[in-house]
């Protein structure tokens, strides 16, 4: 008998853990592929916004280091008006002029040439500086020699040697376009176009007219030659495939460098075109901004101005490859969204099932980890596992952690920090920053520790290191540097930014040997006494990592650095405890007593030094030591104007007061002895010293 109803076909299922899959991997390709295309766009905007800020920082760069070269302008040519006007500088007597320009043009290494001529009649004096740094007095008289110019060699000890005549055809200044632009603004300095000097460099100078009685008595100007510019945009470059330069307002180039591969010539032609297009928006400060294509090739052009105090506005040029800078990286992020999303596809069906078994941990480890990039280092054990990867590496995490634990030891912690967040490896290099260098040692710690087994040394000395960096680095946010013996190299400023660092420097200084006093009365009992020496100086230094591929040193170099050795050595020679250079005083503020110690070239050195002792805080010093104090710098200045006589009596009366003040005995016998010796007609009072 035949069934005369239809057969219902069969509904066609899935199993539960296929259809988990495919709504997971539904969900998770469209989250992929949602990610991926935002990602896409704004990886490729962060990607601009990173060469942007790599141009910006570029042109920061280019307009500090031309601002260095050229800002001593807006700081020497009102000072040689000024000091002209209150007759500390005579005109109208070219050796004193010659000697005050020369001494003021070797305190300051960015400028060529000094000059003044004199309107009325037109007498020239210069001083310049030789490609071996030695200073050149150049004097001209139209009423002498037919104006032809006459130049000596002016050495450090104040003797002169004569050079012979450069073939320099004799000219009367007041001809020239500088005088002529600088008198017509008096008061007020004013820059002239770069231009070849007659030595043969390319440079630019600043001129300011001096005016005495309502009339302009004549112009001064500062020379500043363009190749140091050059040097640092080449620097700059490196292997980079981009073009800098830098120019004036007017178009003028003070210098301009490129990648070997790039068409020079032709990019600063173009680039020169595109800004006298923007000149309104340059003159009011703005940036300009262009994109332009150049045989076949895509650029971007990053122009921006700066004003110098003085009133000078130069433009820093930046223009690089857009495919060079984004192509690769395009490339690379399109090949990583397709590798991503293939290995996330193939690792779905692993992921449903593991999931439980490692977010627990994994979360635990997050955690940690969080806390590990802020350099938060805790004795929290690590989370257990069943899986032995995940134990593994909570394992490994642990003793990580103990590892740098004991690495920070060894390293300022800050900088232990900063490796961490910056997410890379600590590699060579540094950056130029203007540091409070810190040097100190023991005195008489050879002679102490004869009488010490070595075991006492490294006891008594790493509670002395203790002391000392506890409060440099904890108390007062310094970094340490290094030990040397037993000595101990730190400075302030740097990584972290400390305001005033100055002032900051010498309060640990002040507080460490106090705390040393405290521990010498504390510890009489047969304990050896440890005295501090310190010297400090601020500077520009360059600070960073220093060393070879395999072993680095978060360190500074610079002459910065040595000088604030020889100024710890030279509490040796002086009897104090405290020296440091006028520029730490003056960035130091008001908060302390100085003494002016001495005038000195320190060994290495051939600009002279002044020297301070950091007497204490203003209301905590005795009396008496500022008596001492204010009879020694009476001393000091008639020592400075050659009257010994009267220098001796003021120092005999710090004597008399303490008949132990060191730097007053030597003040005394040096007096004596120059009294009885004649003197170079040049002579400045800078002592050279022979010791480190």
């Amino acid at each position: 008998m035949k069934n005369s109803g239809t057969i219902a076909k069969p509904r066609q299922t899935i199993g539960f853990r296929t259809a988990i899959l495919q709504l997971v991997l539904g969900a998770l390709l469209v989250s992929v592929g949602t990610i991926g295309v935002i990602g896409y766009f704004n990886s490729a905007r962060t990607l601009d916004e990173m060469r942007q800020r790599q141009f910006n920082l570029l042109s920061l760069a280019l307009s500090r280091e031309v601002s260095r070269i050229l800002n001593p302008a807006d700081r020497i040519l009102p000072e040689l008006s000024q000091l002209t006007s209150l007759g500390l500088i005579r005109p109208a007597d070219p050796d004193q002029l010659g000697m005050f320009l020369a001494e003021r043009l070797r305190q300051e290494e960015s400028v060529s040439w000094l000059s003044f001529s004199e309107a009325e009649t037109g007498a020239f004096t210069g001083a310049w500086r030789n490609s071996e740094g030695a200073i050149i007095v150049n004097h001209s008289d139209p009423a002498i020699a037919n104006g032809r110019p006459q130049e000596y060699q002016l050495n450090l000890d104040g003797s002169r040697s004569p050079l012979p005549s450069r073939n320099t055809s004799p000219s009367d200044p007041r001809t020239q376009s500088w005088y002529q632009m600088a008198s017509a603004s008096p008061g007020t300095i004013v820059w002239t176009p770069p231009y070849n000097f007659d030595e043969g460099r390319k440079g630019i100078s600043a001129c300011l007219a001096a005016v005495a009685d309502g009339r302009v008595a004549g112009v001064f100007t500062a020379d500043f030659s363009t190749s140091e510019i050059d040097v640092f945009l080449n620097r700059l470059i490196q292997d980079r495939k981009l073009m800098l330069f830098v120019d004036t307002l007017s178009g003028d180039s003070l210098g301009v460098a490129a990648e070997s591969s790039l068409p020079q010539d032709a990019l600063v032609e173009y680039a020169r075109k595109l800004y006298a297009t923007d000149q309104l928006q340059l003159a009011a400060g703005h940036v300009a901004i262009r994109s332009f294509r150049l045989d076949g090739d895509s650029y971007v052009s990053v122009i921006t101005p700066f004003t110098l105090n003085s009133g000078l506005t130069f433009l820093t040029g930046v223009v690089g490859s857009e495919g060079e800078f984004l192509g690769s990286a395009k490339h690379n992020l399109t090949l990583t969204a397709i590798v991503g999303l293939v290995a996330l596809a193939a690792g779905t069906l692993l992921a449903i099932w593991l999931s439980h078994q490692l977010a627990t941990p994994l979360t635990e480890l997050s955690r940690d980890l969080e806390r590990v990039g802020k350099f938060e280092l805790s004795n929290v054990p690590p989370p257990t596992s069943g899986v032995r990867e995940i134990a593994i590496v909570s394992d490994s995490f642990d003793r990580m952690k103990a590892g740098l634990r004991s690495f920070a030891k060894y390293v300022p912690r800050d900088v232990v920090r900063e490796l961490i967040l910056q997410k890379q490896d600590a590699a060579r290099g540094g950056a130029l920053r203007r540091l409070t260098l810190f040097f100190s040692d023991v005195a008489g710690f050879t002679k102490t520790s004869e009488n010490l087994s070595p075991t006492e040394v490294f006891t008594e000395l790493g509670e002395y290191f203790e002391l000392v960096t506890d409060t440099l680095v904890e108390r007062f946010g310094g970094t340490l540097d290094k030990f040397v013996g037993d000595g101990i190299v730190a400075f302030f400023n740097a990584p972290a930014t400390i305001e005033h660092h100055a002032e900051v420097a010498c309060n640990a200084a002040l507080e460490i040997v106090s705390k040393l006093s405290e521990r010498e009365v504390k510890g009489a009992l047969g304990r050896p006494v440890f005295r501090t020496r310190i010297g400090l100086h601020t500077g520009e230094v360059l600070v960073g990592n220093i060393g070879t591929r395999q072993r680095l040193s978060y360190s500074v170099i610079g002459d910065a650095v040595n000088l604030a050795s020889r100024l710890e050595g030279l509490n040796k020679v002086y009897g104090t405890t405290i020296l440091t250079s006028r520029d730490t005083k003056d960035e130091a503020g008001d908060s302390f007593e100085w003494r002016y110690i001495d005038r000195v070239a320190v060994v290495g050195r051939t600009r002279s030094t002044d020297l301070f002792e950091l007497i204490g805080h203003r209301e905590a010093v005795p009396s008496h030591r500022l008596q001492v104090r204010d009879e020694y710098e009476a001393g000091l200045k008639r020592y400075f104007t050659r009257d010994f006589a009267g220098a001796v009596t003021h120092f005999a009366a710090a004597l008399a007061v303490d008949p132990h003040d060191k730097p007053s005995a030597i003040l005394l016998a040096r007096c004596n002895e120059l009294a009885l010796q004649p003197l170079p007609e040049l002579w400045s009072g800078v002592h050279e010293m022979i010791e480190k």
